[in-house]
């Protein structure tokens, strides 16, 4: 094992508390929604929210495999970066639904209070996404601006994802959220797709 391998693996350690935190809280959260005594008014929208919340932790887990042989990861100032960012999946992922069935039993009404929050939080962390991913492929994308399949699919993977989020905050319409939501989760299928650890 290298000296490099090794010392992802300790500095992993915090980013799966982190990225486990998230998922558990959505679980936790649809847990206690499924098993409330109280009635519950389900939503897609807000379950959708939640999917993409999910999503979006098991993603950074690919990813973080993706950047384990950088060095830079592992200097502090990026790894503080990081762990902002993680912090901020956190949040995201625990607004996505209500923690208790009697604070918000009805999942349109805790969706239309918490849409600015999520939203604003999701654009948030899709722009640290942005800044990281400019980090790691910013100077291949300057070199290869020619080819234009590269150019939209990291539009797809980096920019998209913000832009629709800042949407998202502004607007209130229910067609347009369903519509952002589904956007959201192609764009986070195309990106991911082709991730596989090994």
């Amino acid at each position: 094992m290298t000296p490099e391998i090794r010392a992802f693996e300790y500095a992993l350690g915090l980013f799966a508390v982190l990225i486990g935190l998230a998922i558990a809280d959505v679980a936790n959260s649809l847990h206690r929604l499924l098993r409330s005594s109280a009635p519950v008014r389900w939503d897609p929208l807000a379950l959708l929210a939640a999917l993409y919340a999910v999503c979006l932790a098991v993603g950074m887990w690919f990813d973080l495999w993706g950047v384990r042989n950088f060095a830079a990861t592992r200097h502090f100032f990026f790894y503080l970066s990081l762990v902002a960012e993680f912090f901020v999946l956190f949040l995201l992922a625990a607004a996505s639904l209500p923690d208790e069935a009697t604070e918000g039993g009805d999942l349109r009404a805790h969706y239309a209070r918490n849409r600015r929050y999520f939203w604003g939080l999701v654009a948030l962390f899709q722009l640290s996404y942005l800044g990281n991913g400019l980090y790691f492929v910013g100077p291949i994308l300057l070199r290869e601006l020619h080819h234009p399949l590269l150019v939209l699919v990291s539009v797809n993977n980096m920019v998209l994802p913000w832009v629709l989020a800042l949407v998202l905050v502004a607007v209130r319409s229910w067609l347009i959220h369903y519509a952002g939501l589904a956007l959201l989760l192609a764009s986070f299928a195309l990106h991911y797709a082709p991730y596989q650890i090994n």
